[in-house]
């Protein structure tokens, strides 16, 4: 690990260890099936292991790495059943949180989205992978933050991290970025015209088509 990515204060909390892990997941600087050697990681974020077993604890929770008996945790591996059984929760909870959040949802939350969609056009410029990842989130978002349910937002957040180990898997394919940005365009368009059940189905269809797409290049 470079001397740059290293913690280097020696009184971090397991709540910032945690985040570090998470990070060093989603980032790829910790693949999925690495072991993670408690001692050789302390030694190099300079850290105590009583802070850095109880980060491993919570990364365990939260379906990040894997705790093993007398053996070295490792990130985990997903593997094409867990993504089908990640996406099924999905497709029921935000098709739940768009339901709740509909009501709510106002025309200057849709023009904003459009602009952002207008901006992140496939092949309108060098940026527009980033653009369609930043207009996939702030769409989600839209129901995610809005269903007026604290426990509902919290379990799609959680959802969302893995979201982004997926994101950046996917955005490897650009054809697959550009065929996901036409389905948000499509969800959009039906918040748009007020067609609720448009959007569901076009939510549910854009959802199993993830999956499908996040099996493909699943490593």
């Amino acid at each position: 690990m470079s001397k740059s990515k290293t913690l280097k204060r020696p009184g971090q909390t397991a709540d910032r260890l945690f985040r570090r892990l998470i990070q060093g997941i989603l980032s790829g600087e910790l693949p999925s099936g690495q072991s993670l050697p408690e001692v050789r990681l302390a030694r190099a974020w300079r850290v105590g292991r009583t802070p850095l077993r109880e980060a491993m604890r919570r990364a365990a929770e939260s379906g990040f790495i894997v705790l093993r008996s007398n053996r070295r945790p490792v990130v985990r591996r997903l593997t094409p059943s867990d993504v089908r059984d990640l996406y099924e929760l999905r497709r029921v909870l935000e098709r739940h949180a768009l339901e709740r959040s509909w009501e709510d949802i106002t025309p200057d939350q849709t023009q904003s989205l459009r602009r952002l969609a207008a901006q992140a056009s496939p092949n309108k410029s060098r940026h527009w992978v980033k653009r369609c990842l930043a207009f996939d989130l702030a769409l989600h978002a839209l129901w995610t933050q809005g269903c007026g349910n604290s426990w509902l937002t919290q379990d799609l957040e959680r959802h969302y991290r893995f979201l982004r180990i997926f994101q950046l898997w996917i955005s490897r394919a650009p054809e697959a970025v550009a065929t996901a940005y036409r389905e948000h365009c499509g969800i959009l368009s039906a918040i748009e015209a007020r067609d609720k059940a448009r959007a569901l189905a076009l939510l549910a269809d854009h959802i199993s088509a993830s999956a499908r797409m996040v099996e493909r290049v699943l490593p």
